[in-house]
């Protein structure tokens, strides 16, 4: 299977970088690729073209891309950037796209898998997600969620904010605490390859 992973938050330079989900994202692709031993899967990770350093993720089954228009993302409308992101996504041949920070690339045909690290409460909190979290996405947050097989949350209250709340289906809802400090991150990734053949297989 050809699992692509979005590792963009990674970049210092960028405006939504945060240490606390580059970290995140950083231990979840090393361990979900040494887990997979038998190199059963192709791994393509995603990295915004500023970042040149990405020599520790290589691998015989390890695919490095970049996006290749990050340059001009400042001057580009907001749908503009999500249907050249799922345009990329896309060429990419992927089973499966995996976002551990909450991107939704609203455009992109393929299935997703995405991190939600906060849940709304509301319809304003939503609006300031969508704003804040979804590169502005100006689309309903309960049409962006619906993009996504399945969302990956912190807790059990969650995922009932997601359900009751959004509208989410509750049987497309993984809880899987966040904490970095508390993630056993060999159990963490077999969930994660299952949940992958799960849904891209």
């Amino acid at each position: 299977m050809r699992i692509g992973i979005d590792a963009h938050i990674l970049t210092p330079q960028h405006k939504r970088h945060n240490p606390y989900f580059a970290e995140f994202t950083e231990q979840l692709i090393q361990h979900v690729i040494a887990a997979d031993t038998k190199q059963e899967h192709e791994w393509v990770l995603f990295f915004d073209s500023r970042l040149k350093d990405t020599k520790r993720f290589e691998g015989p089954n390890v695919k490095i891309q970049h996006f290749p228009f990050v340059q001009y993302r400042m001057y580009l409308p907001v749908l503009y950037s999500h249907m050249l992101i799922s345009g990329y996504l896309t060429a990419a041949r992927l089973d499966l796209f995996h976002s551990p920070e909450g991107l939704i690339p609203f455009t992109y045909p393929g299935k997703i898998i995405t991190n939600f690290h906060y849940i709304p409460r509301g319809a304003a909190e939503s609006n300031l997600f969508v704003r804040t979290f979804m590169l502005g996405a100006k689309v309903a947050f309960k049409q962006l969620c619906r993009r996504a097989q399945r969302i990956i949350v912190r807790t059990e209250n969650d995922k009932k904010l997601l359900h009751d709340i959004h509208g989410y289906p509750l049987n497309h809802v993984v809880v899987m605490g966040n904490d970095i400090e508390k993630i056993n991150w060999k159990n963490r990734a077999k969930k994660l390859i299952k949940l992958y053949e799960e849904v891209g297989g």
